[in-house]
């Protein structure tokens, strides 16, 4: 009997890196690496591929920034810390660093940003933001009010291009806007309004680009704010009844008047070139295609302003390559079209390379570097632990499925590659989360998605069958697909979800009785919303962090989670006292009286998307109700779970619930001993956590 091509260690095993970034003289590239919920800041050599580790300890790195001499601040448990190459070290194979703390304040610091002359820092700590000075030296609280933090995946705070100005996000009394300060931290300006302002962006030393959607996440309209006079110019406008998608952050072209944006007034998003000055908006691409890597992936424009680079699947839907444009003849070349998922490139700072990171069937997410011309592409920083067999691991069969509304739906097949003959084996549909979000044709480009890809490769091993179904509301298939779910919420995508399920038992390989549906997040809000709404179709449900109660997610997103709750309210198309239907619908928690097959529950008690009271409400339904049903709760966990112990625990009792109530992949249990448990927390009644 052969070896399994891939276990569970592997799959804990592999690595993941993000926030890459050049260093100003082009000679190394920073980047966080999380290695199973160890977050340390490393660079490598662009041209040897030598990894350094620049952090010290166990305590998470959660962001860094480059000076314009090279020197790297990062933020550290709290900490800011300052690294520099060691100019007396002996020379060595490996580059020897120093590092000295610069904060170590009772109030954690949270981001920390170089001006662009790199004499001062801008740090958030505590929610207020500072500012160090270094030639004095000395540290300034700015007038900003409130709370300094950032909207969604954007920074915070950005320096304007001369260092004169910093520009930052904040929430207070519930309402956040947006303010600049100058170097002493005195407000020149802000705004005042209902709306999030954001993203945004400097195009120069006093020209300020910043989106401002309307709060009922229909519209969107982009200001330009001229510093000196304080005044605003409308620039241009999006209009979306059906609720506006991802917000990408502009990037400013090198003569500080134009802007390239990414919208999709022609039903994908594409990218375009606005003049600031004159309001004119040029498209750049165009055709059947997304030119976007994922949600928060921006276009790139070279530092000599000629080419903008960015991610594309108009060659297949479900992988991203990466092409460039002409600003000035509007041009496409492609840059790197092998087979994968490329996304997140970047420049270097003579535009002669960049760097980018690049997955495929075989392998996770992982840095790469290529020529401008496209030439000489390849792998800085692996991913992938030794002793995976790739030629013997399940490869992604890209399928369509009947949705709602008579929709076709695509997804992943992912079967065993060395199937009995005629034995029918379980099956998952696996439910991505996010919303926005979207399973590739291999390793998906963000962590938590590429996790779940490879444990449902680990799955096929076990003789499960896993359907990676990509439901409405998902980025790749154009704006129409996007907005599917408008009016909807965990109603029509729910329906897609359950229709895969559907398919599934029609496969000849599959058992009918055995087909049970999982995801996490939103994944998890759907799973739940198809036990209940479509009780007869899945013999399982696997919830990690989902919405039971929508009402009571809204009413703390408000605050706490304001884009995601911008977001939803743009799907629901307006607050509960305009739809209440479309808010009914989107709470599980109401149909719980139908749910019939038995669920399982994880959750982490320090999660920040979903709070735990949602599994509160969840433990005490199913007790109310005599349903069948276990609870995992991590102490301390985040949403999407970081330590490696957390998820080989939470991936144990996953397959423990599949052979319990569905029966193993490698023998067969007669249905009728499926769902012998007893109703309550757990099979033996209790709670039970990592």
């Amino acid at each position: 009997m052969h070896s399994p091509a891939i276990t569970p260690d592997h799959v804990l095993a592999i690595t993941y890196t993000s926030a890459h970034a050049w260093s100003p003289d082009g000679r190394w590239i920073g980047f966080i690496h999380d290695d199973g919920g160890r977050y340390s800041l490393r660079v490598v050599d662009a041209d040897s591929g030598t990894v350094t580790e620049i952090s010290e300890g166990e305590v998470a790195v959660t962001q860094f920034g480059w000076a314009p001499d090279g020197r790297l601040a990062y933020v550290q448990g709290g900490r800011i810390m300052l690294a520099a190459e060691d100019p007396d070290a002996a020379t060595g194979a490996t580059p020897a660093w120093t590092r000295r703390e610069v904060y170590a304040g009772q109030a954690p610091a949270s981001a920390a940003h170089w001006s662009p002359t790199g004499n001062r820092l801008a740090y958030v700590a505590g929610g207020r933001l500072w500012l160090l000075d270094f030639t004095n030296p000395v540290v300034r609280e700015s007038e900003i009010p409130g709370h300094v933090a950032a909207l969604g995946h954007d920074p915070a705070l950005a320096w304007a291009h001369d260092g004169s100005a910093v520009a930052a996000t904040f929430e207070d009394g519930g309402r956040w806007d947006l303010a600049v300060v100058d170097p002493s931290g005195r407000m020149v300006w802000r705004t005042a309004t209902e709306n999030l302002e954001g993203p945004f962006t400097w195009l120069g030393a006093s020209r300020l680009l910043f989106a401002r959607p309307s709060v009922s996440h229909t519209t969107r309209e982009w200001h330009a704010l001229d510093l000196p006079a304080g005044a605003t110019r409308l620039l241009h406008a999006e209009d979306e009844p059906d609720g506006l998608g991802a917000s990408f952050r502009p990037q400013a072209h090198p003569d500080g008047r134009h802007a390239v944006l990414v919208l999709r007034h022609e039903g994908w998003w594409h990218l375009y070139l606005l003049d600031t000055e004159a309001g004119h908006l040029q498209t750049l691409t165009n055709g059947a295609g997304e030119d976007v890597g994922h949600a928060y992936d921006h276009p790139r424009i070279c530092p000599d302003g000629r080419e903008i680079v960015f991610s594309t699947n108009r060659l297949n839907l479900g992988m991203r390559h990466l092409f460039c444009v002409g600003v000035a003849t509007g041009a496409l070349r492609t840059l790197v079209g092998t087979p994968g998922t490329s996304v997140e490139a970047e420049w270097s700072p003579n535009g002669r390379r960049l760097a980018y990171k690049h997955s495929t069937v075989h392998h996770a997410p992982e840095i790469w570097v290529v020529d401008r011309d496209g030439a000489n592409a390849r792998r800085l920083v692996g991913s992938m632990p030794d002793g995976i067999d790739d030629a013997r691991l399940a490869l992604p069969q890209m399928t369509r499925t009947p949705g709602a509304h008579g929709w076709e739906i695509p997804g992943y097949l992912l079967a065993p590659r060395e199937k009995d003959p005629g034995r029918r084996y379980p099956a998952l549909v696996y439910v991505h989360g996010g919303g926005m979000r979207q399973m590739r044709e291999g390793f998906p480009p963000l962590e938590t998605y590429a996790f779940f890809y490879a444990a449902s490769l680990w799955l096929a091993e076990l003789g499960i069958v896993s359907y990676l179904v990509n439901y409405r509301g998902g980025i790749g298939y154009g704006k129409a697909f996007e907005q599917g779910n408008a009016g909807g919420l965990a109603v029509a995508e729910c329906e897609d979800c359950v229709r895969a399920g559907e398919y599934l038992k029609t496969l000849p390989f599959v058992d009918p009785e055995r087909v049970g549906i999982w995801g996490i997040s939103y994944g998890g809000w759907l799973t739940l919303a198809a036990l209940c709404r479509s009780p007869e179709t899945f013999a399982l449900g696997i919830n990690i962090a989902g919405i039971w109660d929508f009402d009571r997610w809204m009413a703390w997103a408000k605050t706490a989670y304001r884009p995601a709750y911008d977001y939803f309210l743009g799907r629901a198309r307006g607050p509960r006292e305009q739809h209440p239907d479309v808010w009914d619908g989107a709470s599980p928690r109401l149909l719980v009286e139908q749910m019939r097959a038995p669920l399982v529950n994880f959750h982490g008690t320090k999660d920040a998307a979903v709070p735990f009271d949602q599994l509160d409400m969840i433990v005490k339904d199913c007790v109310a109700h005599q349903k069948v049903f276990e609870t995992h709760y991590y102490p301390d966990e985040t949403h999407l779970f970081t330590r490696r112990d957390t998820w080989r625990d939470a991936l144990g009792k996953v397959v423990a619930a599949v052979e319990r109530y569905l029966g193993s992949g490698r023998r067969e249990i007669p249905s009728a001993d499926l769902l012998l448990a007893p109703a309550g927390h757990g099979v033996d009644g209790s709670d039970e956590s990592s």
